[in-house]
């Protein structure tokens, strides 16, 4: 993989899109039982909280998102008062980071935008495997690591690298992930997850982009610092 890709400089604070009073009661709950659809996953929604930081990136805070194989995605994080800071949107390997406070935008392969937001190199489809825990017995391109009871514990490609850290109980859901890169490093921590929602596909719809101005990734961290 190429380590040279930037990553998000400075600071961004993230929120989830749950109502903060949702989020803290979602936290301090037992964790539910996860048991993933005997038919397989297509799809994952849900909410989570990420802390990366490296050389060039701080990231820190809660974040809503779904993902549908194998190409679909969007991320999105708001502030405590309900104000959407970002958006990402993933579809047909190409990604769009939007900032509707701004009206601007930046766009780039998926690949390279899932890295600045998380420190890994990966594909939506790969997101999912990651999220949900249950990843092709081959691995694909990631070499894979089985616990004595099949869960999968680790991974890597090149010079990126995950590790699960704890699972939900159930059967093999992580619900706290740690992330390395050459850049990069921090975990993900799944707060609330749902397997195979229903197909919305507004969610995946950059329709709205034509509102907003495009520029490039440097211009989009330098508003990201102010």
């Amino acid at each position: 993989m190429d380590s040279s890709r930037p990553v998000v400089r400075g600071r961004v604070s993230l929120a989830s899109s749950l109502l903060i009073a949702l989020v803290l009661a979602a936290c301090a709950a037992r964790l539910p039982r996860l048991v993933p659809p005997s038919g397989g996953i297509e799809a994952v929604e849900g909410f989570g909280s990420a802390s990366i930081a490296g050389a060039e990136a701080s990231l820190k805070g809660k974040f809503g998102f779904v993902f549908r194989a194998p190409e679909l995605g969007r991320v999105e994080a708001v502030d405590p008062i309900g104000r959407t800071v970002f958006v990402i949107v993933f579809r047909d390997g190409r990604a769009w980071f939007a900032l509707p406070g701004r009206k601007v935008y930046a766009e780039d392969d998926a690949e390279t935008m899932m890295e600045r937001f998380l420190g890994l190199a990966l594909r939506p489809g790969e997101v999912i495997h990651l999220i949900s825990g249950a990843w092709p017995d081959e691995g694909g391109r990631w070499g894979i690591e089985r616990d004595p009871e099949g869960r999968v514990v680790r991974g890597v490609d090149g010079e990126f690298s995950f590790a699960v850290r704890s699972f939900f109980p159930g059967d093999a859901v992580p619900h706290e992930i740690g992330l390395e890169g050459p850049t990069a490093s921090g975990r993900v921590k799944v707060l609330k997850l749902g397997f195979n929602p229903e197909p919305r596909a507004e969610a995946f719809d950059t329709a709205f982009l034509r509102a907003y101005a495009p520029k490039t990734w440097d211009e989009i961290l330098e508003l990201l610092d102010r």
